[in-house]
């Protein structure tokens, strides 16, 4: 109940769902903000984030340790993430 409580005052207040964080950017500001994410992602982990995707992906299969803190549905989130992104990103290059 509070955190309910706490959401309605914050978009009361600010005019945006905390549940939804990024429904108030345009098509351009979600665009630049996927960009730099990927960008900060693929520096990070040193490869592309379809190859990042694949290798957390297969860490899964053959039931590797975990990343400290992190569960399996995190990380199969991640993976769906993360592929989505790339795909996006192959129909944008046609």
């Amino acid at each position: 109940m509070v955190k309910s409580i706490l959401e309605r005052r914050l978009l009361k207040l600010e005019g945006r769902n905390p549940a939804r964080p990024y429904e108030h950017l345009t098509d351009e500001q979600l665009d630049a903000r996927i960009v730099d994410v990927t960008t900060r992602i693929e520096a990070e982990t040193g490869m592309d984030v379809a190859d990042c995707a694949e290798v957390l992906s297969e860490a899964l299969r053959s039931d590797e340790p975990l990343p400290d803190g992190m569960t399996k549905m995190e990380i199969q989130g991640l993976i769906a993430s993360f592929r989505g992104v790339a795909s996006t990103r192959s129909h944008h290059a046609q």
